[in-house]
């Protein structure tokens, strides 16, 4: 079970949203919503700093495994900017999201690789990850030089299958990564329990537009999932924060009982 702080913040947080809808006329939800994953961005990415310090870990894991909640937070500010430079641009493609989910992948591939015996299937994935970001680089500079062998079926159908293969290796390497924490450190179970729930809901969502038509989709979905994602995203990135936050504490424990 969650600590008890979790649970009451929780509580507080659902009591705040429903007294303010009728007080405002629903108008509120909006705030609330930005307001969710805003928290859930700052949890993320100090919680993976605070996850791969307590593990003793290289740095640039956690760097990049924050990397996508870093690009979320500057495509935002960058969109309450009317100029649109080409930086402005890349930052708000779907190349950049993509290449961050990327980085963010083999950095939790790499963390459960530091945490594990060397395997084969570690170095197959890293090449998988490196094999399609290069793909996604070839798109960009089509995209930006105005071709289009890109849109060739001869290149696309490739181009899916790696797309698919690296997604599936790039969530299970969270999942992985979540899993193996918790379970090699003896952490509450429900943290990583919550990020693998959370990472097959995500994976679900990216393949499915891959093999279901546009629209057919948004029927399916409809608006639910616009106002249950931050929700979502809040609970994961209080998984993450308290994952780091007990293992920083048992390594100040450690260090105290050593001196």
């Amino acid at each position: 079970m969650p600590p008890r702080s979790y649970l009451i913040t929780a509580g507080v947080l659902a009591v705040l949203v429903a007294v303010s809808l009728p007080l405002t006329s629903g108008f509120s939800i909006i705030v609330w919503r930005w307001l969710f994953a805003a928290a859930a961005c700052i949890l993320v990415v100090a919680g993976a700093f605070r996850v791969v310090h307590g593990l003793g870990a290289p740095r640039w894991i956690g760097a990049v495994v924050a990397l996508p909640g870093l690009l979320w937070a500057a495509n935002n500010v960058r969109m309450m900017n009317p100029e649109r430079s080409l930086a402005t641009w890349f930052i708000m493609s779907g190349a950049a999201t993509q290449l961050a989910f990327l980085a963010a992948a083999g950095g939790a591939l790499r963390l459960v690789e530091t945490m594990s015996r060397p395997h084969a299937a570690f170095r197959f994935g890293y090449m998988l990850l490196a094999a399609y970001a290069l793909v996604v680089g070839i798109g960009l500079v089509d995209n930006l030089m105005g071709w289009s062998f890109t849109r060739n079926a001869l290149y696309a159908a490739p181009e899916r299958a790696l797309r698919i293969t690296a997604t599936l290796v790039g969530y299970g390497a969270f999942i992985g990564a979540a899993v193996w924490v918790t379970m090699r450190r003896d952490i509450e179970v429900w943290a990583g329990a919550v990020i693998s729930l959370i990472g097959i809901h995500m994976l679900y969502g990216t393949i499915r537009p891959m093999f279901v038509a546009a629209a057919e989709l948004r029927e399916l979905r409809g608006d639910l999932m616009f106002w249950v994602q931050p929700v979502l995203m809040l609970i994961g990135g209080a998984a993450v924060w308290r994952i780091g936050s007990v293992l920083n504490a048992r390594a100040v424990s450690e260090r105290y009982a050593q001196s």
